[in-house]
């Protein structure tokens, strides 16, 4: 089956078994360790950006 044929499915699933299909491929991601390696990254880059900011924040506002 290829990449349009999933997507031409998808599309026409009523409103229940859209939703039912949204929970399982978001429970199907979060179980690919591949996923969840790029999510770690994403979010120890984030977290160290968001440092910082705060550190940068921090120096101006004792600036005179």
């Amino acid at each position: 089956m290829k990449v349009d044929e999933v997507a031409e499915a998808i599309a026409k699933l009523p409103p229940d078994q859209l939703d039912r299909f949204r929970r399982w491929f978001a429970a199907f991601e979060a179980g690919r360790s591949d996923h969840a390696k790029e999510l770690d990254s994403t979010a120890t880059k984030l977290g160290r950006l968001a440092g910082r900011a705060l550190a940068e924040l921090k120096k101006r506002a004792k600036e005179p």
